[in-house]
């Protein structure tokens, strides 16, 4: 019985260790965002993060997809940005705090639709996980 709860108890303690692991935001360069406008190809609405996916073009004209963490359905559902609101096909600007290895994916701050409804993390500063809000200011 007291070599279940010492097991248990490590386990525990392993799970607790990798969920704080995962909610790292490490991989963010948080000292400067990038602005990319594109089209929306996928809008993962999904725990535990959602996922904003756009085709961009580059400066040599080709198409590259850019990837975007951002928060929970729960915490994205207040903000207005729903999947009843972005569509496959959308056009919008998103800016976000790039990997720092240069992939093209970056933390969710805050998009823009074509008609110019704003949609933000209540704080620049604040990681894909926190809580956010709506911000109707054209």
């Amino acid at each position: 019985m007291k070599v279940a709860r010492i097991a248990l108890t490590l386990g525990s303690l392993l799970l607790a260790a990798q969920a704080l692991a995962h909610h790292s935001g490490a991989m963010f360069d948080r000292s400067h965002k990038v602005t990319v406008t594109g089209t929306v190809v996928k809008f993962q609405w999904v725990n535990p993060h959602s996922w904003i996916d756009i085709n961009v073009a580059s400066d040599d004209g080709k198409t590259v997809l850019w990837s975007f963490e951002a928060g929970t359905p729960g915490q994205m559902r207040p903000t207005g940005l729903t999947p009843e609101i972005l569509k496959v096909g959308d056009t919008v600007t998103i800016t976000g705090y790039p990997l720092r290895d240069g992939r093209t994916a970056a933390a969710y701050v805050q998009l823009v639709t074509a008609d110019g409804t704003l949609y933000n993390t209540r704080a620049q500063g604040q990681t894909p996980q926190g809580p956010l809000v709506r911000d109707d200011a054209k």
